[in-house]
């Protein structure tokens, strides 16, 4: 008796799962009152040479985590929107948001977040430039530059040093404009 309890709770879990992974994101984002966005993968400026592609995807998945975490946003999984925006990133980052829509469009999203960091200093430092980009209109709904200092002792200036000490307190910076502000 007790199995098939659970075999049904499990089944009615699974299909409420395919039903939401099928609801095209206009029709989710109506249902469930949340903003649809797609975060890219960020692009180093040009005086950021110290910045691991594997540094870069984190900020992008920590960016994409902590706007989840608001309840007020659903973020597309960041390996469809690397996928989608990968080959290229640097127009989906750079002054045209033609490339951003276009990427939008493919992931059927209401917005995406673009940008670059501009500052990456393993000493303590980092400037991201952001961007949220409407794909309905191609218009730039929001556009910050964020740094941060880092007033924590720096003894590696790893990218887990990084991250804790100076990318996190920028992360949850953006998110809060983001979503106090925007979303």
């Amino acid at each position: 008796m007790m199995n098939n309890l659970i075999a049904v709770v499990f089944l009615g879990v699974t299909l409420t799962g395919v039903a939401l992974a099928q609801t095209p994101p206009e029709e989710l984002a109506k249902r469930t009152g949340k903003a649809q966005v797609a975060v890219v993968e960020f692009t180093p400026g040009p005086n950021v040479a110290v910045m691991s592609p594997e540094a870069r995807r984190q900020l992008q998945a920590s960016i994409a985590f902590r706007l989840m975490k608001t309840n007020r946003i659903h973020v597309v999984d960041v390996r469809h929107t690397r996928e989608a925006s990968q080959a290229d990133l640097t127009a989906v980052n750079g002054a045209s948001t033609a490339a951003a829509v276009r990427v939008g469009k493919q992931l059927r999203v209401s917005y995406v977040l673009t940008g670059t960091v501009d500052e990456y200093d393993s000493k303590g430092s980092a400037t991201l430039k952001t961007r949220l980009v409407e794909v309905a209109t191609g218009k730039v709904k929001h556009a910050d530059k964020l740094s941060h200092q880092s007033t924590a002792v720096m003894y590696s200036g790893s990218d887990a040093e990084m991250k804790a000490k100076v990318l996190l307190p920028l992360i949850l910076k953006l998110t809060a404009a983001l979503t106090a502000e925007v979303l």
